[in-house]
């Protein structure tokens, strides 16, 4: 496997080309033994300016992906492997950042860096970019003074997370596709054709069927009261938005997702991914205990799952194991606390649990299928049930005025 790499010489000079090894942690070492600091290093044909395309758009251009934060996590760890000093190191991140927003944030980091600040510390000023996840494992490096080795293990933690929400989106982007599409067809239908029907029916003079009064009274709705409509969309809306902000709200909310068929069950498995994947990761980086749940708690999105975590924080401070804490709180399966309890007792806690994530995992792209699987045929008969109901109340005047002839 090829890959194009910007390197820094003994000397200061700047040096370009491109090296086989089969990973990018192999090509460092590569570089770094012919005593080059590594500066930028991408798999051949990575490179968007290489392929001509720009995407500075104003709309995005304050924005920072995960596929960002991923290769600028990555590069660093392999530069601070390949013994390229910190603010060296960030100095080629912010020249070869694509993204001209991230640079400039790189650059303030440095600046702070230079200034003496720790780098967890000035990482925490941007938490919409790097979350309390991110700055805490950045932390446990430093006190460790293994940082090259946290931010491996960080940057596997964002490409899992990366799979595992671009496999999430690919699952539910077709079933979204075709309901937007479909509600925009009959909005355009009761607002357009029913209404010409209409007139049609009342020159016809013949008694309409029930099904057929619904969908002219629909269309009326739709055709002269849409303002009304708007509002009342907005007003449920931004009603929603409103509760969903009281805790209350937060957790009715968070409940009713966890209930809801199917749904539930894959946010379940989700949830426990980010759990398990996260403690692992920060135990395996030496992180106390109460630090670690107090991370992992805002990783997952449920008020329900928080509360949890509370609770066995709680329970951990007055001596209780993980295990045990774990076992109290219903909303964990039962393979999560006798595993948990297994790495306690060999020692081996992180692999135990970044195991538990590979196997929950599997079971996300599983459940993702069969969704997927499952949705399109209901799709497919709501669709129809849909289209017959229209045409059947189109059909059956037409079918009463001739048998009336």
């Amino acid at each position: 496997m090829n890959y194009i790499y910007s390197c820094k010489t003994a000397d200061g000079k700047i040096e370009n080309g491109i090296i086989d090894a089969p990973s990018p942690d192999a090509a460092a070492k590569l570089l770094s033994q012919k005593q080059l600091f590594v500066l930028d290093l991408r798999q051949e044909g990575d490179s968007l300016e290489k392929k001509g395309l720009n995407l500075d758009i104003p709309f995005l251009s304050k924005r920072v992906s995960i596929k960002d934060k991923i290769i600028f996590t990555q590069q660093l760890s392999m530069m601070i492997k390949a013994g390229l000093p910190l603010l060296d190191a960030f100095t080629a991140l912010e020249e070869q950042t694509e993204n001209k927003y991230f640079a400039g944030i790189i650059h303030d980091i440095a600046q702070d860096v230079k200034g003496g600040k720790p780098l967890s510390e000035t990482l925490a000023k941007n938490p919409k970019i790097f979350n309390t996840l991110y700055t805490a494992t950045v932390a446990s490096g430093e006190k460790s003074g293994k940082l090259d080795e946290v931010l491996e293990r960080l940057s596997d933690q964002l490409q899992k997370d990366y799979d595992l929400i671009s496999k999430i989106r690919a699952a539910v982007s077709y079933p979204i596709l075709v309901v937007t599409a479909l509600i925009g067809i009959m909005i355009l239908m009761f607002i357009f054709v029913i209404p010409k029907l209409k007139s049609v029916f009342a020159d016809m003079g013949a008694t309409l069927p029930l099904i057929t009064r619904i969908i002219l009274g629909i269309s009326d709705v739709f055709s002269q009261y849409w303002y009304v409509l708007l509002i009342l969309i907005l007003v449920i809306y931004f009603g929603v938005r409103i509760f969903s902000r009281t805790k209350k709200g937060r957790l009715t909310i968070d409940r009713l997702i966890l209930k809801t068929p199917m749904v539930g069950s894959l946010m379940k498995e989700i949830y426990m991914t980010r759990f398990a994947r996260t403690m692992g990761t920060l135990v395996a980086s030496g992180l106390p205990m109460l630090d670690i749940i107090a991370t992992v708690k805002y990783v997952i999105n449920n008020r329900v799952y928080q509360d949890a975590f509370e609770n066995i924080s709680t329970e951990i401070e007055s001596g209780v194991p993980l295990s045990e804490a774990l076992k109290k709180q219903k909303i964990f399966p039962a393979m999560i606390y006798h595993l948990v309890s297994v790495g306690e007792k060999s020692g081996k806690l992180d692999y135990v649990l970044l195991s538990m994530a590979n196997f929950f995992d599997k079971e996300i792209e599983n459940k993702t299928s069969n969704l997927a699987t499952f949705i399109e045929p209901v799709l497919i008969i709501i669709i129809g049930a849909g289209v017959g109901v229209v045409v059947a109340s189109v059909l059956m005047p037409i079918y009463s005025l001739v048998n009336t002839i």
